[in-house]
């Protein structure tokens, strides 16, 4: 019965039908205008078109860097041939096809030719999450998680320099990308990357604010847009399963306390770094995978002013580490299951719909605390359970 289903799931039949799918769902889920891109992409959209390159980008118009801003500029060059929701949406679809191209080339690394690659290509593009963030929300978090994909591969392949220089593409476009980080301080600590390789960091960040510094932005305003965004939230957590869930509109986030808690995620992070690094790897490839798995989950979870998308690197890594571990075949099913719930209240609204849960938008958030828990402790667990951690 295993033998024949996994027959069936091999099938190109079975793929294309997915893949089909999947477009069909995309394709239904273009025309919708989420309030995120009615409160923002939409207006800076409009404000790149009515201006011009060099009139908008001189302007601090939007929250976002200007590498992401460029791409908007782009797809402003066609505007009319479809509508502005869907040009919008199709920049981060393209992410998607990015996504699932270097997921493929992962895999690829471990089962050379075999119809596996394909279908984990083909479920990455299908995920519910990953249709969700870009076709029906248009959010772009498929921008930063395909570079650090394709950072994933070249540590894979032991191509360190390029690593760095996709993981600096990432920060360039998002500050998420910090949580990538730890997965890099532990093979930088094992001397699989250098540490000169983190230039590239702020050369790639400025390379990208360059031009809108010369059409007359203050550089200070391209500098400072990270240290912005973060205080534009404040919050515990926005319908997000974080360790400070339960402390949302229950304790006012001042900024001390926000520091406190920095603080705190910092010396946890410094803590599993260091027993990473001292662990003994039985299994290089796997090894890489489950570390940058468990660094994608542990941040968002123990930072405050955590968003619903923030988990999206964890959607699709968890993904692949079911394929290098197909004993963890459980782990993006969790993982789907809580950012679907997640995502639920904010865009359909769907704790109003769930009387038993009264007019409480966030109790049925409190579903998905747990599992995020579990999800967790799952992958720390296959990282740390089963060796010894050389500390001396």
């Amino acid at each position: 019965m295993k033998k024949k289903l996994q027959t069936i799931i091999l099938s190109p039949v079975f793929i294309i039908t997915l893949l089909l799918f999947s477009i069909v769902v995309r394709r239904l889920s273009l025309p919708v205008m989420s309030l995120d891109m009615e409160a923002g992409l939409f207006d800076w959209y409009g404000f790149i078109l009515k201006r011009g390159f060099v009139n908008a980008f001189k302007e601090n118009f939007a929250l976002y860097t200007p590498a992401y801003l460029y791409l908007l500029w782009l797809a402003t060059l066609v505007d009319g041939i479809v509508s502005r929701v869907t040009l919008i949406k199709l920049i981060s679809i393209v992410f998607d096809l990015l996504s699932a191209f270097f997921i493929y080339k992962i895999t690829w690394l471990k089962y050379p030719w075999t119809r596996l690659p394909l279908l984990a290509s083909v479920l990455s593009f299908s995920l519910p999450t990953v249709i969700l963030n870009s076709s029906f929300w248009g959010q772009c978090d498929s921008i930063y998680t395909a570079f650090f994909l394709a950072c994933l591969y070249f540590v894979l392949i032991e191509r360190p320099v390029w690593a760095i220089f996709f993981f600096s593409l990432a920060f360039a476009f998002k500050l998420q990308a910090i949580f990538f980080l730890p997965f890099l301080a532990v093979y930088t600590l094992k001397k699989k990357i250098p540490w000169f390789a983190f230039l590239l960091v702020p050369l790639v960040y400025i390379s990208f604010a360059l031009p809108a510094i010369i059409v007359g932005r203050p550089w200070q305003d391209v500098m400072t847009i990270y240290a912005n965004q973060t205080n534009k939230f404040p919050k515990w957590s926005s319908t997000t399963p974080t360790m400070y869930l339960p402390l949302q509109g229950k304790v006012p986030l001042t900024e001390l306390l926000s520091l406190g808690t920095v603080i705190v995620a910092a010396i946890i992070l410094a803590i599993w770094v260091f027993l990473a690094w001292r662990k003994r790897e039985k299994d290089g490839l796997i090894a890489l995978i489950i570390t940058s798995l468990a660094s994608v989950a542990l941040v968002p979870f123990i930072l405050p002013r955590m968003h619903q998308r923030y988990f999206y690197p964890q959607d699709v890594i968890s993904l692949v580490a079911a394929f290098f571990l197909p004993e963890l075949w459980f782990l993006p099913i969790v993982s789907q299951v809580v950012s679907v719930i997640s995502y639920s209240p904010f865009l359909f609204n769907t704790s109003l719909q769930l009387h038993l849960f009264g007019r409480n938008l966030n109790a049925i958030l409190y579903l998905a605390l747990p599992l995020e828990i579990l999800f967790l402790a799952v992958v720390l667990w296959k990282q740390f359970g089963k060796a010894k951690v050389d500390v001396g």
